[in-house]
């Protein structure tokens, strides 16, 4: 298959589940260990309360439809906490990944999405689709 370029290789970070190898150096195995980037059932729960479905602004589509989303990319070490995921359908998901979008959380505690100068030559920063009480999850 050849080399894989950056941006592929951190779209498959995103989408799988990686198991860490340490080897020695005639390349023999020492330590298997494997690393969780997936969201649990109960941050799935809280995400679902905080965000209701897709939190792109706009969108809305129920939170059956969603993937949770590192903020800060899983394969450059951003944790799987709270404070480090939102809610996406696949095609806000893949949006974020290959445009100028970013996603922060503020300080309410709930995401905002800053759009590419294209779309706003300001850049100024949008909240969530559904911020209002709370919903049934």
């Amino acid at each position: 298959m050849g080399p894989l370029s950056r941006n592929t290789s951190r779209q498959l970070a995103c989408d799988c589940v990686l198991t860490a190898i340490v080897m020695d150096e005639n390349g023999n195995p020492l330590n298997l260990a494997r690393t969780a980037r997936t969201v649990t059932a109960k941050q799935r729960t809280a995400l679902t309360a905080r965000d209701h479905g897709c939190a792109f602004p706009g969108c809305g589509k129920p939170a059956a439809w969603t993937e949770g989303h590192h903020i800060w990319h899983w394969g450059d070490g951003g944790p799987t906490d709270m404070n480090n995921l939102v809610l996406l359908c696949g095609f806000h998901h893949r949006l974020i990944h290959h445009s100028d979008w970013e996603v922060f959380i503020g300080t309410d505690n709930h995401p905002w999405f800053v759009p590419p100068a294209t779309v706003d030559p300001y850049r100024q920063p949008r909240p969530s689709h559904a911020r209002a009480g709370p919903h049934i999850a």
